[in-house]
């Protein structure tokens, strides 16, 4: 007997069936495998989609998140700015009315004058009468030494009033 005719007769009546339906199986679980696999490749591709459409979404939203901070810091530093140079400009012009001032007194083209009476008894005059004042009718002047503490207490009233106004205006 040849190999094919054992073949056949091993596999006739029941086992013949036995092999068809165990061959018909694996075909069956292998096409049903593949078609699972179609069907949550699908799935997977959907969620994927859906995962970087929600990514997307959430990246938009940040970025005008930002976009509205950084515009809102922008406007707080161009309000401080504004605060800050309408101060240190008040400084500034103060300094520079002051250099003025002082260089007007040290060329005589101003004087700075005080107003004083001066009392007898503390002149070293004799008192002539019960009202008597001494004086020639001219004004008080300050001393010429006594001049650099007048422009430094001028700068710095000058500068703690520009300093105070800053802080007001940045309070606001």
């Amino acid at each position: 007997m040849n190999p094919l005719a054992k073949l056949t007769g091993a596999f006739g009546g029941w086992k013949g069936y036995a092999a068809a339906l165990s061959a018909g199986a694996i075909v069956a679980g292998g096409a049903a495998w593949k078609v699972q696999g179609w069907r949550y490749g699908a799935e997977v591709a959907a969620m994927k989609a859906d995962q970087s459409a929600r990514v997307a979404e959430s990246r938009r939203q940040a970025r005008e998140i930002l976009e509205r901070r950084v515009a809102e810091v922008g406007q707080i530093n161009e309000r401080n700015a504004k605060a800050e140079w309408a101060a240190y400009g008040g400084m500034r012009n103060a300094q520079v009315q002051n250099d003025a001032l002082r260089a007007d007194v040290d060329a005589g083209r101003q004087r700075l004058h005080v107003a004083a009476t001066c009392s007898p008894a503390s002149s070293g005059l004799p008192q002539t009468g019960a009202g008597a004042r001494v004086g020639d009718g001219a004004r008080a002047e300050l001393d010429p030494g006594a001049r650099s503490d007048y422009f430094a207490l001028r700068a710095g009233i000058q500068r703690v009033t520009a300093q105070l106004e800053a802080c007001q205006a940045r309070s606001r």
